[in-house]
């Protein structure tokens, strides 16, 4: 299957290159899973400068597969060859370099995100390489300020903080949607605290259960609150939850 993975995606990519605008194309570890797994896709990255083709002439471009749709909203495109699922996304250079220019003024940017844009960066398989564009990016990747990971931690805790209230209004009120948006909330910015605090850049949302835990920097019983908080269990109620949310967010101020 890795084989067959490698040869679809490089063919993509070859065919992608014709497009002026296209200057690197990344290969993400979704297609590294097995196939009978849900996670299982071939994901790539394409940065490009420019301007791109239009949803049709990128069909005729990648050729004859099935089931081709595009975003209209963002500007990925969707199809299967072989049966296999593929995911093309295409982001520009200039925001990326924008971002990476200023990161600590752009700290708005990774509130629904976090720190993913440079995960794929960082860790995505270059498949497809026109200029060192790329390489100066990934060289960047590992040298990240300190005022950087601060801003990051603190924008977290601050809003955690916010919905451990949200949590505590929603038990009180019996207000279930606002309960579950609000724990959801929580949990996404302690995932996004702990990897800043650790100085990791936050993988995909598939993966963030697994590899959160062997983070290096941990609040102690992390691994058991952890649990309660993400697992479906009715003998635990919504209020040792939000207790359970309290005493996590007490026990982070510790880490630094």
């Amino acid at each position: 299957m890795i084989r067959k993975v490698e040869k679809i995606s490089k063919e993509i990519a070859d065919k992608l290159s014709s497009i002026p605008s296209v200057d690197c194309i990344l290969l993400q570890g979704f297609a590294e899973k097995e196939m009978s797994n849900p996670y299982f896709f071939i994901s790539l990255d394409v940065y490009y400068r420019g301007a791109l083709p239009e949803a049709a002439e990128r069909q005729s471009l990648v050729g004859d597969v099935g089931a081709f749709e595009s975003s209209f909203f963002s500007q990925k495109d969707r199809f299967f060859i072989d049966n296999i699922p593929v995911r093309v996304e295409y982001k520009h250079k200039d925001r990326v370099d924008h971002i990476m220019q200023n990161k600590e003024g752009n700290i708005w940017a990774f509130r629904d995100t976090g720190t993913y844009m440079f995960y794929r960066l960082k860790y995505g398989r270059i498949i497809l390489n026109k200029t060192s564009w790329i390489h100066g990016v990934q060289a960047k990747l590992d040298d990240f300020s300190d005022a950087f990971w601060k801003a990051l931690r603190d924008s977290a805790l601050m809003t955690m903080e916010h919905y451990v209230i949200d949590i505590s209004s929603a038990v009180i009120e019996h207000d279930d949607l606002f309960y579950i948006t609000s724990l959801s909330g929580y949990i996404k910015a302690l995932c996004s605290f702990l990897f800043a605090v650790n100085r990791k850049f936050e993988p995909s949302k598939r993966n963030i259960a697994e590899k959160i835990l062997k983070l290096e920097k941990l609040p102690e019983n992390f691994a058991g609150r952890f649990d309660s908080l993400i697992r479906e269990d009715e003998d635990f109620s919504r209020v040792k939850r939000q207790e359970v949310a309290k005493l996590l967010t007490k026990s982070l101020l510790y880490l630094f």
